[in-house]
């Protein structure tokens, strides 16, 4: 009996000598790896070429997977460009102004000035903002003198003599001088002078705002507006008239309500305004958006406007 017990205390103290440790066995291995990892640093020896390739297709898959995902946003983006270029494409019509643009330039030097029609856009709120214009000038622009001359007649003054008439009314605060203004430049006047009723005063103050705005919002460089002709007196028609027999004796100009704009030519915002070499001329995107202005004002019934193609300007009167 004595001996079977002994036996048994044996036998348990033998399997608690070769019991597994957890605790042990994590020690050991910890040992293991770090030893392992000093002599590798040490002896610089390399991962095994298998792993390493693996690990590189690894890799490489992952970043395919990432060009997929670019691929497809781009693919995305691009379909929705090419679905608004063909919208804007089915609105449009050609315009004849492709053809007539050339034909306007008078001085042969003046073609190499001539740019050709472009789009300009300009981002702002995340909405676009192209450079359109109208679809024919003299189709948008047809208000001719009998047209003109009545609304002329009903807001402008009495015409004048002279300049000296003039000056009179000036001072009764029925004429403004016009010369003063940061939003438009004033051409060398030689048949008029610079001259207008209030009214069409705001008018003129109206368009060259919204054309600066406009060229700001549709990324062109800033330019003003040209005035080339203004008020017209009686003495002035007549000198006109004799070197231009077509000048018209009961003109708008001579009440006050009636300017021209250039289309041809533009000053930058420079200061320059007496340099003939400064000015931007024969810019089809500038005269675009001038008339799209005149467009917009034209159809809100504040203006008669005609497009004078051989004096290169628009003829407006308010109303």
């Amino acid at each position: 009996m004595k001996i079977r017990e002994e036996d048994e205390r044996m036998r348990k103290k033998e399997e608690k000598n070769v019991r597994y440790s957890k605790w042990k066995f994590l020690m050991t291995f910890g040992v293991v790896m770090g030893l392992f990892a000093v002599v590798r640093h040490a002896f610089g020896i390399e991962i095994p070429l298998e792993m390493r390739e693996r690990e590189m297709a690894l890799v490489e898959e992952e970043v395919e997977i990432g060009k997929m995902g670019m691929m497809g946003d781009f693919e995305a983006v691009e379909s929705k460009e090419e679905i608004g270029n063909e919208e804007m494409m089915d609105g449009e019509e050609v315009d004849e102004l492709e053809v007539d643009g050339m034909d306007d330039i008078e001085n042969p030097e003046d073609e190499i000035l001539y740019s050709e029609v472009t789009e300009s856009i300009a981002v702002d709120s995340g909405k676009e903002h192209r450079v359109r214009g109208v679809w024919s000038y003299a189709e948008c622009f047809p208000d001719i003198q009998d047209v003109q001359i009545v609304a002329a007649q009903k807001y402008g003054i009495t015409p004048v003599k002279n300049r000296m008439e003039a000056e009179v009314l000036v001072k009764r605060h029925q004429l403004v001088n016009i010369c003063h203004s940061p939003f438009y430049a004033i051409d060398n006047l030689t048949h008029s002078i610079p001259y207008l009723v209030p009214r069409a005063q705001h008018l003129l103050n109206t368009i060259c705002l919204n054309f600066i705005d406009s060229c700001q919002v549709k990324g062109l460089p800033i330019h003003l507006p040209i005035v080339t002709s203004v008020l017209r007196t009686t003495d002035d028609v007549s000198n006109l008239q004799r070197g231009n027999k077509n000048a018209t004796t009961n003109s708008c100009h001579c009440y006050g309500t009636t300017v021209d704009i250039a289309y041809n030519k533009f000053m930058p915002m420079t200061g320059e305004y007496e340099s003939e070499a400064a000015l931007l001329r024969w810019n089809e995107p500038m005269k675009q958006v001038l008339s799209e202005v005149l467009n917009d004002l034209r159809k809100r019934n504040l203006c008669y406007v005609k497009y004078e193609r051989k004096q290169g300007c628009f003829h407006l009167t308010c109303r």
